[in-house]
């Protein structure tokens, strides 16, 4: 009796011996949902990242516009509208911003310019600008701003079957605030019609004062990296849908390519092509102003990472 109970006391103190000095148990043994935590490392968090890009819009515009009731024909190159900007105050500004966290990105761009005597801007069309002959083109003073802004939301990633490398697909949506303002004037020969105009000597003017309405608009837009530093990017977007113009559509087309790094920041090259195209009215008869244009043509810009 006394052997077996100094056997039984014996493995016990051996099985205490062990489980002093073989060590804590795994943390899969422990079962505890904070000691496991603890053992795992904390997945990163998401950062905000933004892009900042300073460009030129080098537009062709064609189209009609309607001043005071009058109406007019508009084509314009790119040549006419960079000769008649306005240097005597800010003659032109254009500019995007973006924010992007994870798959979700809020942007902004900015549009703007100012055009003084522009004689090839527009010509009266056969309506006429007042019911009178005309002598000469159509001079213009026109200042127009553009102010997008608007959320985009990642939907898709994985290989582009067309293109090489990786891409991605986002969904926009968001609003373009439109201002414009815009005085035409034009000799005549001959003179009715005219009370609600502004006459100087032989020209009459007709002043649209200051013109503002915001489209909706939704879109799509497609990023594909074809190469370490090298993306295509194709955007499009419709809009207005009557509640501001009836309708309005833009597409996209840039190729950005990474040319330096300064201070930390990447700086790329901006190169591509956009179209815009509106048509809005409001008024009737002597107070309508209308708005159907298509601007187009090269953009090119540096943006900056950070």
């Amino acid at each position: 009796m006394n052997f077996i109970r100094t056997n039984i006391l014996l493995a016990a103190s051996l099985s205490l011996l062990v489980s002093t000095y073989s060590g804590p148990a795994p943390a899969s043994d422990l079962g505890s949902v904070e000691q496991r935590s603890l053992a795992e490392p904390p997945s990163p968090k998401s950062e905000w990242t933004f892009v900042f890009t300073a460009y030129g819009w080098i537009p062709w515009l064609s189209g009609n516009m309607a001043v005071r009731g009058r109406t007019f024909d508009v084509n314009a190159n790119a040549g006419q509208i960079l000769s008649h900007l306005d240097w005597s105050t800010l003659p032109a500004w254009m500019s995007y911003a973006e924010a992007r966290n994870g798959p979700v990105s809020l942007f902004n761009d900015v549009v703007y310019a100012n055009i003084t005597g522009a004689k090839n801007f527009a010509r009266a069309s056969d309506r006429q600008i007042i019911d009178s002959s005309l002598g000469g083109a159509v001079s213009v003073d026109y200042e127009e701003v553009i102010v997008e802004f608007g959320g985009a939301y990642e939907v898709w990633t994985g290989r582009n079957p067309v293109l090489t490398g990786s891409a991605a697909l986002d969904l926009l949506a968001g609003g373009r605030y439109w201002h414009q303002s815009t005085d035409v004037s034009a000799n005549v020969s001959a003179s009715v019609n005219i009370g609600d105009l502004s006459v100087s000597g032989n020209r009459v003017t007709a002043r649209s004062g200051s013109v503002d309405w915001v489209d909706p608009f939704i879109g799509a837009r497609l990023r594909n990296q074809i190469a370490p530093g090298q993306e295509l990017m194709v955007r499009a977007d419709v809009g207005g849908f009557g509640v501001g113009s009836d309708p309005t559509w833009q597409v996209l087309a840039t190729y950005n390519w990474r040319m330096c790094t300064a201070n930390g920041h990447v700086i790329d090259g901006y190169l591509g092509y956009r179209a815009l195209s509106v048509d809005y009215s409001q008024g009737s008869g002597n107070t309508t102003y209308q708005y159907n244009v298509l601007q187009q043509g090269p953009v090119i810009g540096t943006t900056l990472h950070f």
